[in-house]
């Protein structure tokens, strides 16, 4: 008999940085049972969208396939790794980034300059930062912002969660609009595709929840930025084998078909895939994005599967290159050098839309490049160049060489120069199964505070519970990942807050005080 045919008492499913902070946690219970607790992940792979490999040599600097920065103002990240488990971690600056757009290249330092910008802007937004273009329309919006954090030094998250659902635009409740419909009240659409081009997403300008917009907005304009050198990917393997060690199971190439509704003991049967048989749970944590819990076959009540259906799918993909050299460093109007703890980017209309140059290796002397970073509409751009066979893949590797040729003719023709061809290569499109998207965002007219808790668990649905960043205050953060995990945690699962979160509010926008009816 299999060793998960004993019933459990938590059954984890989904083994992304979600899932395995929940194992993590309850498993540094005082007395946790032997056994009590597993963790189901799909795929080959723990880690879920945080993936770092390491190109052409093992020694080389790790691409981010998923995430790659975290900031200290994300509390819980932040502290996890400096605090708690004492990963080495590396302030990031951003060096200079420069644009190519409507075909006139340009430093961003210079996007407040007249005649700079390639963009027919009205006459009220012209001389502005691109930052003071972004604050423009949230403060068009949301007129009385400057009184609430961040802007406020001394105001809080949680006066600026409260402000925020309470506060109206046009009569209308501000997480009922869409962004996009928001913007197009507020500002010309000239600035609103200057903000899409020159940040590189068309997903942060498209038309997800307003007032999720806005508070995505404020979060960014705080903090010091940081990565983990060796990989973020050390995050999730820490609290596997930390969870693993306190006799957590974790099973691999485990497909979750089905979750039953509970027997008259409580407990919940999952039915998987291929051969591994159905288990008993009395808790079934599933922390799975929006897609896979799309596919299951899950027996809940109609505000449940409802409330899975309160986020969009955000298309995203990355195609990194690592050179022999780095070929951008001599380009008089690039990049140049980037020294260690630093990196630059540049951003364009042309469906690579975002470029990172991550620096060099010292041990082999290549380079790192993420030579495309898309989301949104630019994504299918990419996969139509695959071969037939790769198409349903994640990650592929090698590209085939009409991708890697696409991508040097676009980086040529940002750059003014003949980009050399690459040693390695590899490309990540996160739209495919069993991912389905890069990140989510909350549908306009959702009270996303509602629809998470809703899916945290209620009497309704007893012993079924969701995390994860696709339902969290941080879309398309490990943040968000993490403080849903550990709000189910504290909400549902009886755990207290752990210590080293005592004085932080990264719960905040959770919390039933900070909600608004």
């Amino acid at each position: 008999m299999s060793d998960t045919a004993q019933p459990l008492e938590t059954a984890v499913v989904g083994g992304g940085v979600a899932g395995l902070y929940c194992a993590w946690r309850l498993s540094q219970q005082a007395d946790p049972s032997p056994g009590a607790i597993a963790v189901f992940e799909h795929t080959n792979r723990s880690g879920g969208r945080l993936w770092s490999e390491a190109l052409d040599q093992e020694q080389a600097i790790p691409a981010e396939l998923g995430g790659m920065f975290f900031s200290d103002a994300q509390d819980l990240v932040y502290r996890l790794c400096d605090q708690v488990l004492g990963l080495n971690h590396q302030a990031v600056t951003p060096a200079n980034d420069f644009a190519w757009v409507r075909g006139k290249r340009f430093m961003i330092q210079d996007f407040d300059q007249p005649g700079v910008l390639p963009y027919r802007l009205r006459e009220d937004e012209q001389g502005l930062a691109e930052h003071e273009l972004s604050m423009l329309c949230i403060r068009r919006i949301v007129p009385d912002i400057d009184q609430y954090w961040p802007l406020n030094p001394n105001a809080t998250m949680s006066d600026t969660v409260r402000f925020l659902r309470s506060s109206s635009f046009d009569g209308r409740p501000l997480h009922d609009w869409g962004f996009w419909n928001l913007m197009a009240r507020v500002i010309s659409n000239e600035a609103r595709i200057c903000l899409e081009d020159l940040e590189g997403t068309y997903a942060m300008y498209s038309n997800w929840n307003g007032l999720e917009a806005v508070f995505s907005l404020l979060c960014d304009l705080t903090g010091r930025w940081f990565r983990l050198p060796e990989g973020y990917q050390q995050l999730p393997d820490q609290l596997r084998e930390q969870a693993r060690a306190a006799g957590v199971r974790i099973h691999l190439q485990s497909e979750l078909l089905a979750v039953s509704a509970p027997d008259h003991d409580g407990y919940r049967t999952l039915t998987f895939g291929g051969d591994r048989p159905s288990i008993k749970a009395r808790r079934v944590v599933l922390a799975l994005p929006t897609g896979a819990l799309q596919m299951l076959d899950i027996d809940a009540s109609d505000a449940f599967l409802s409330a899975i259906d309160a986020c969009t799918r955000v298309p995203a993909c990355k195609l990194f290159m690592v050179f022999d050299q780095a070929w951008w460093e001599q380009l008089p109007d690039g990049p140049g050098s980037i020294e260690v703890g630093h990196f630059a980017a540049s951003h364009t209309d042309l469906p690579m839309r975002q470029c990172y140059y991550l620096g060099t290796d010292p041990g082999t002397g290549r380079a790192l490049l993420l030579g495309a970073f898309g989301d949104g509409r630019s994504v299918s751009f990419w996969p139509a160049l695959l071969d037939h066979k790769q198409k349903r893949a994640v990650g592929v590797r090698p590209i085939p060489a009409v991708m890697r040729d696409e991508l040097i003719r676009q980086l040529s023709e940002i750059h003014d120069y003949p980009v050399p061809a690459p040693t390695d290569a590899v490309f990540v499109d996160w739209t495919q199964p069993p991912f389905w998207a890069g990140w989510h965002s909350w549908k306009p007219g959702i009270k996303s505070w509602q629809a998470a808790a809703c899916l945290r668990g209620s009497e309704q649905d007893p012993g079924l519970h969701v995390c994860g960043e696709a339902y969290s205050a941080w879309q398309g953060w490990v943040e968000g990942a993490l403080t849903s995990a550990e709000m189910l945690l504290t909400d549902q699962l009886g755990l207290a807050q752990p210590d080293w979160l005592a004085d932080s509010e990264c719960l905040a926008p959770y919390q039933p005080s900070h909600v608004a009816n």
